[in-house]
């Protein structure tokens, strides 16, 4: 039988199983009668991560041990991410089980996500996954694609998560935790250089102003890259990255029991906006990197936001903390084609711009068997559009186009109070009930033009506002029981709230006035987390079903000529989740995960237009099977203390269709990405010289795909081809 990665993290994954099931009958059994003997293993425990090999995470609102948290949580350590090569939010993608990260997106700071089947692939709509830095909501997608500098922890909870955070999470939470400053001076610097002329440049210094006072950071990434694809009809490369961005931190601590932290982030992108590749390219050929678009593919992203954190600990068992955040972006502007033909077919020309303000009070304590976490949340939010789109409506070059101005505000008021508590019945029973109140309201207002070729206004075409309020109660309900201090076993209860709103896409009057249903789910979830061989293999599972109803989406209608906003009326998702960290020697780890996910839309008319349904097809960007294995070896060199680091690691997601209709055309194939690195580390681990090479082998089948018969648009995208970036950090 031929081994490959995939079969070795298959049996990775398989004997983890196995042990699980043998560990839970031999620790029942080993409570009735004394042990008469050691266990026969000969892996040696270690301490990788905090204190007795503990990985610490906070999705709780405090510290916990992840294998004794009660949530589904994948967490990545700085030491990890180095491992697997993950330097961004994009780099993410199949390294957790059943989750989707698009490997492209209209720009190179906009991310879209899927959950367990559920997300949103339309990047100017909320997300379902909701995104966090150092505690404050990112309300969009665009802006959510963060390249990592000075990152402390990534945790991806999946599941709700509306009784523990300040906003609606009906699919989960991604957490981007940054190292906050304090009396230890650190110094960061890493310069590298790779294919494509790619130049990185990242920078940390952190270190007290006045000693338990104040301290400070400032931490600093750059980033250029020349294009992977080629436009003739512009006559230059395509898909580039330009992109900067800094973040500051001043931290007081001067006061008994006070923790203040002030955070200013900036970003500035000038990165292309995607360039798509058509399927039907001139002359009969066919090439993966030629996109033909006749639209230069201009994006100016400039973005700012602060944020003010208080904690104040009123008690040894309580704390209030309180996060007050504003900021937004200006997209002005963003140029793009939907089809990548140099004959015009579908063209939009873009300005978007987001200011939000957030305020999220939260009061956490533990008394003796009882601990808590609640809160108080207000998002305020403006996402004002303007979109000039041309677009024909027929095939023949002769076709009509359509020419509309799109110009709408979108006024967001969200409200909640939420909050879960956990009694600890016994040594080994707990009980956890939550819940979460939400009233949010939407006023969008309206005004619409029709344009001529220059952009020029020729007429009104619709104009006006509407507004609709919401209101939702969410509870969740869970039981753990921790049968010894390596095994936890949960079974949660749990219901998630998306709000509805309007089609910021709309260009008739009925259809920008009319309100699409908010979106809900009731999730059953069971998961079984245990540490064996004295801490040395970590080993999770999970087990889970989602029931959707009103599943929010956005698909093309024929009869429209465009793309419209509405819900599917039901749809579900059930899988399997299996993450395994193992840790032989201090020289050697590994790690492995598999997903399994079946994920269907059970009522969906109209998906297509009218009368064209969707019932009983896969939901979209939802694979069925996620794979991901890893490896990594210190080699010591000679007795100077300095050793190489080997560390490779590789993802495989099965096929997935990228529209509900699943035609031929919608089927994006399943494909492996192998990533590794080589790592001179030399004595004191602060200087490092590292070679990372990145879809080593070349995987070039299609990430995603779009098809539109009526108007001839038939086009895929592609992942990076493989690169290598050669790189020198120093720390301090």
């Amino acid at each position: 039988m031929k081994f490959t990665y995939r079969s070795f993290d298959f049996y990775l994954s398989l004997a983890s199983a196995l042990v699980l099931a043998q560990t839970a009958q031999a620790q029942t059994a080993q409570a009735q009668t004394a042990p008469t003997q050691t266990a026969p293993t000969q892996v040696t425990p270690v301490e990788d991560t905090g204190s007795g090999g503990e990985i610490i995470v906070t999705a709780e609102r405090r510290a916990t041990d992840l294998q004794k948290t009660a949530i589904a949580i994948s967490a990545f350590t700085p030491e990890l991410l180095e491992q697997r090569n993950i330097t961004s939010v994009r780099d993410l993608a199949g390294q957790v089980p059943n989750l989707f990260v698009a490997r492209t997106s209209i720009s190179h700071t906009t991310q879209t996500f899927s959950l367990r089947g559920v997300g949103e692939s339309d990047p100017i709509q909320e997300p379902v996954l909701a995104v966090y830095v150092d505690d404050v909501y990112v309300p969009r997608q665009i802006g959510s694609m963060s390249e990592f500098v000075d990152l402390e922890r990534v945790e991806l909870l999946r599941g709700p998560q509306g009784t523990l955070y300040g906003r609606n999470s009906s699919a989960g939470a991604l957490r981007l935790i940054t190292r906050d400053p304090d009396d230890t001076t650190h110094v960061t610097a890493e310069a590298g250089y790779g294919s494509y002329n790619d130049v990185q440049l990242r920078a940390l210094v952190s270190g007290p102003i006045v000693k338990d006072v104040l301290s400070a950071s400032i931490s600093y990434i750059h980033r250029t890259r020349d294009g992977v694809t080629y436009n003739p009809t512009l006559g230059h490369d395509v898909n580039r990255i330009d992109l900067d961005g800094w973040r500051g931190k001043l931290r007081f601590t001067g006061i008994n029991d006070l923790d203040a932290l002030l955070t200013l982030n900036v970003i500035r992108d000038r990165s292309d906006s995607r360039s798509y590749i058509p399927v039907n390219q001139p002359g009969g050929t066919f090439s993966r990197r030629r996109s033909y678009s006749e639209v230069e593919p201009l994006q100016h992203l400039n973005a700012l936001n602060g944020s003010l954190r208080l904690i104040y600990t009123l008690s040894p068992q309580l704390s209030i903390k309180s996060i007050t955040a504003a900021g937004g972006f200006n997209l002005n502007p963003v140029y793009y084609e939907n089809d990548g033909q140099a004959a015009l077919i579908q063209k939009n020309l873009i300005h978007y711009n987001d200011k939000f303000l957030s305020q999220e009070v939260q009061l956490n304590g533990e008394f003796g068997d009882v601990s808590f976490t609640s809160g108080l949340f207000y998002l305020h939010e403006r996402f004002f559009v303007e979109r000039d789109g041309f677009s024909r409506t027929g095939t023949a070059a002769t076709a009509p186009v359509n020419k509309q101005r799109a110009h709408n505000i979108t006024y967001t008021d969200a409200y909640a109070v939420f909050g879960e508590g956990t009694w600890k019945a016994d040594d080994i029973f707990s009980v956890t009930a939550g819940i979460r109140g939400t009233i949010e309201k939407k006023r969008f207002v309206f005004d619409n033009k029709v344009i001529d070729d220059n952009r020029n206004v020729v007429s009104q075409s619709i104009a006006g506002e509407a507004e609709k309020t919401w209101k939702a109660l969410t509870p969740k309900v869970s039981v753990q029981a921790q049968w010894t201090p390596n095994l936890l076993n949960y079974l949660t209860w749990s219901r998630g709230f998306k709000s509805g709103g309007f089609d910021n896409r709309a260009t008739r009057l009925d259809l920008a006035t009319l309100p699409f249903n908010p979106e809900k789910v009731t999730t059953y979830e069971g998961g079984l987390k245990a540490t064996l061989f004295g801490r040395a293999l970590r080993s999770n599972l999970a087990v889970f079903y989602n029931d959707y109803k009103d599943l929010q989406v956005s698909f093309y209608d024929p009869a429209y000529v465009g793309s419209r906003r509405g819900n599917a009326g039901k749809a579900h998702s059930w899988g399997v989740e299996l993450e395994n960290d193992l840790r032989l020697t201090d020289a050697l780890s590994f790690q492995g995960s598999v997903g399994y996910l079946k994920a269907v839309y059970d009522d969906y008319k109209g998906a297509g237009g009218n009368g064209v349904n969707a019932d009983g097809n896969p939901l979209t960007n939802a694979p069925k099977w996620s794979l991901s294995g890893g490896t990594t070896y210190d080699l010591p060199l000679g007795a100077s203390g300095s050793h190489l680091r080997l560390s490779a690691n590789a993802q495989y997601q099965s096929s997935f269709y990228a529209n509900a209709l699943a035609r031929t055309q919608d089927r994006v194939p399943g494909q492996t990405f192998v990533n590794g690195s080589v790592t001179w580390v030399l004595p004191d681990d602060r200087f490092q010289v590292a070679l990372t090479g990145k879809n080593i082998l070349g995987a070039n089948k299609p990430v995603s795909s779009a098809y539109t018969p009526t108007t001839g648009v038939y086009y895929r995208n592609y992942a990076d081809p493989a690169t290598v970036l050669a790189s020198v950090r120093f720390s301090y």
